[in-house]
C-alpha cells in the first residue's frame, strides 16, 4: 500500500506529477502532467454536476468582492457582505470570513498553530452536512468537493474543485486563480506546488478533502488587518531577498575585478622577475671574462 503523506513530503523539493501519488516524474512546462500523463490520467475526482463554474471576473473585477474575501469564502463561493453603508462590491475593507468563529470556536491568535484536526472541526462546525472524503470519491447530489491545507506556523489555506474538473483558489485578499505556485493548473491540490517562494508560505499539511453542501452558509468575520499584515511581511521580504540578491551580485562582481587586478599584478611581477633574471645572468657574463 502506498504512503501518500510520505512520498508527497518526500518529492517537496520540486513540483511533481499531479496525476498519481505513485508517479514521481517532473511535471511538463505548464502542465499540471509529465510526458506518460500528457494524454491521459486513469486517476479521476468525478464531479457530483453541482461544481461552481470558474468564473475569475466575478471576484478579480469586483475590488469590494476582491478585498473582503478569502480563501476560505472562495472554497464556498461565498459572496455575501456585511450591511454596512461603506461596504460594497467596489470597496469593502472589512475582516475576512473564518472559519469556526460562527460555531463558536476561539479565534486563530488565541490558539498556537493551526494544525488539520482543528481546522477540518471548524469547517464542520460551520457547515452542517460537510464531511471527509477522498479524491476518486464522488460527491452526493447537492454537494461539491474542497481541500483544506495549512502552514502551521502561518496561515490556512482552501481549494475547491470547479465544474471543468481542475482546482481553483483564492489567496486572501489576491486574485482567483487555477494555477499553483509554480504556475500550473491544479489537478489534484494534494499533489501540486504548495509552497510560495514570495511570500515564505509553505503549505505542507494536507488536510484532506471534503464534500460540502452547496447552499448560502453563515459565516462570521474575524482578523480585520490579518491580510494587510500579510500582504506587508510580503513585500518585505520580497524586499530583502532583493536586496540579497543585488547584494551578491555587487560582491560577485568586485571579487572578479579583484581576481583579474590580481592576476594582472602577478604576471607584471613575474616579467619584472623573469627580466631580474636575464639582468642577473648577463652581469654574471660580464663578470666571467673579467
Amino acid at each position: 500500500m502506498i504512503n501518500l503523506s510520505r512520498m508527497v513530503k518526500e518529492t517537496r523539493k520540486g513540483p511533481r506529477c499531479q496525476c498519481t501519488p505513485g508517479c514521481l516524474n517532473p511535471p511538463l512546462e505548464n502542465s499540471p502532467f509529465c510526458q506518460e500523463h500528457l494524454r491521459f490520467c486513469p486517476r479521476q475526482a468525478p464531479l457530483s454536476g453541482f461544481e461552481p463554474q470558474f468564473d475569475p471576473d466575478k471576484y478579480n473585477k469586483k475590488k469590494g468582492l476582491k478585498e473582503s474575501q478569502n480563501c476560505f469564502a472562495y472554497a464556498f463561493d461565498y459572496t455575501q457582505l456585511p450591511k454596512k453603508p461603506n461596504c460594497t462590491e467596489e470597496s469593502c475593507s472589512v475582516p475576512f470570513p473564518q472559519p469556526g468563529r460562527a460555531s463558536g470556536y476561539p479565534k486563530w491568535s488565541k490558539i498556537k498553530g493551526k494544525r488539520c484536526p482543528d481546522l477540518n472541526a471548524r469547517v464542520m462546525g460551520d457547515v452542517k452536512g460537510a464531511k471527509i472524503t477522498a479524491f476518486e470519491n464522488k460527491c452526493p447530489k447537492g454537494m461539491t468537493k474542497i481541500a483544506a491545507v495549512t502552514d502551521e506556523d502561518e496561515d490556512y489555506h482552501f481549494y475547491r474543485q470547479d465544474s471543468n474538473g481542475y482546482w481553483s483558489h483564492k489567496p486572501g485578499a489576491t486574485d482567483v486563480t487555477h494555477l499553483d505556485a509554480t504556475k500550473r493548473l491544479i489537478y489534484d491540490p494534494q499533489l501540486a506546488r504548495r509552497k510560495y517562494e514570495d511570500s515564505g508560505l509553505d503549505y505542507n499539511n494536507f488536510c484532506g478533502y471534503m464534500c460540502v453542501p452547496v447552499k448560502q452558509h453563515k459565516f462570521k468575520r474575524g482578523g480585520r488587518f490579518l491580510h494587510f499584515l500579510r500582504k506587508s511581511a510580503q513585500k518585505s521580504r520580497s524586499f530583502l531577498r532583493k536586496s540579497l540578491q543585488k547584494s551578491r551580485r555587487v560582491l560577485r562582481k568586485s571579487l572578479q575585478k579583484s581576481k583579474r587586478s590580481l592576476k594582472r599584478g602577478l604576471k607584471k611581477t613575474m616579467r619584472k622577475r623573469r627580466g631580474l633574471k636575464k639582468t642577473l645572468r648577463k652581469s654574471r657574463r660580464g663578470l666571467a671574462f673579467v
